[in-house]
């Protein structure tokens, strides 16, 4: 079967495309992140060494496929069994000429990544059509796998060797003393990288796990605050309605404060001090007997003009 296509960027070594086909819902899913994300560094560190013509890399009972794309500079990496060597060879052609019709998006490559995702559905019907059980379930094993490519990759002198630990060991104390979630994010991924090279097979795995955590998190803390954003409109304009023509002092904001303070203290967890605003505008409802009529109107404008879309707040 294959399990992924990478496409690097011949010049830079830089990766613009990957995409597995491994069943997503496997128990092994998240240590098979940790053989590609060893793969796309190793792989890197081949292309730019200058690869340019077709490679086949043993790696255990697996195969890394390179073949060169001049004329789109690119190079396609394929992650197959070793059994399945003739019948993807003979696939590569048709894969390089599928990828001929995108000439331009990859001659005009901005960095932006996403804008390959094309790519996903020509490239599964292709594979479907020429690879018998392309999806079966099977998965790499990934210490075995990791052996074989650190195995073959270039290893460090003793002294380059404790300046890699000591950088790792001064990020897992910052990753430690953050509360920031992307930064978490940012810093394990820096982790993986060194104990990459330090061929450190524990640390490497214990980091991927994690990262898939860390990354489940921030997935989950957007869940709320998108369902706190809701709230916080609709109990705020409950109250309201409830006021009638008493004086907004007498409106009883209590599920508003709940629900944006709530939110400002999640935003916290993806923004840092960009949460305070909302958990103060919260205080001030509950503080309402203490601003004047004009000042909690303020508060209630402010409220009501906070933008539905939750990435919105990560724009600044």
């Amino acid at each position: 079967m294959i399990y992924t296509i990478f496409l690097y960027q011949s010049h830079t070594g830089l990766l613009i495309y990957d995409k597995s086909f491994q069943e997503e819902d496997t128990q092994k899913a998240e240590m098979f992140s940790s053989f590609l994300s060893a793969m796309k560094s190793f792989v890197s560190e081949l292309i730019l060494e200058g690869s340019k013509e077709l490679k086949n890399i043993e790696l255990g009972d697996y195969s890394v496929l390179i073949t060169g794309i001049p004329l789109l500079k690119v190079d396609m990496v394929i992650i197959t069994d070793k059994e399945d060597l003739k019948s993807v060879n003979k696939l590569i052609p048709k894969l390089i000429k599928l990828l001929q019709k995108y000439e331009e998006f990859f001659l005009s490559w901005d960095g932006d990544r996403n804008a390959f995702e094309i790519l996903d559905k020509p490239l599964a019907t292709l594979l479907a059509e020429n690879i018998k059980d392309f999806r079966k379930s099977s998965l790499i094993e990934p210490k075995l796998a990791l052996k074989s490519i650190w195995a073959k990759s270039k290893h460090l002198t003793e002294e380059e060797r404790n300046a890699v630990i000591q950088e790792r060991d001064m990020l897992i104390y910052k990753m430690e003393n953050t509360p920031i979630l992307p930064k978490k994010v940012n810093i394990a991924e820096e982790v993986i990288k060194l104990s990459d090279q330090l061929r450190d097979e524990d640390t490497y795995i214990r980091f991927q796990e994690e990262l898939g955590r860390l990354k489940k998190e921030i997935d989950d803390t957007k869940f709320k605050l998108n369902y706190y954003l809701e709230r916080i409109r609709s109990t705020l304009n409950e109250a309201l309605e409830n006021i009638g023509d008493k004086p907004t002092q007498m409106g009883d904001f209590k599920n508003t404060y709940l629900n944006l303070y709530s939110f400002g203290s999640k935003l916290k967890l993806l923004k840092g001090n960009g949460g305070e605003i909302y958990k103060k505008l919260a205080n001030k409802l509950i503080e309402k007997d203490s601003l004047s009529e004009h000042e909690l109107a303020e508060v209630i404008e402010t409220i009501l003009k906070m933008s539905p879309n939750i990435d919105d707040y990560f724009s600044s």
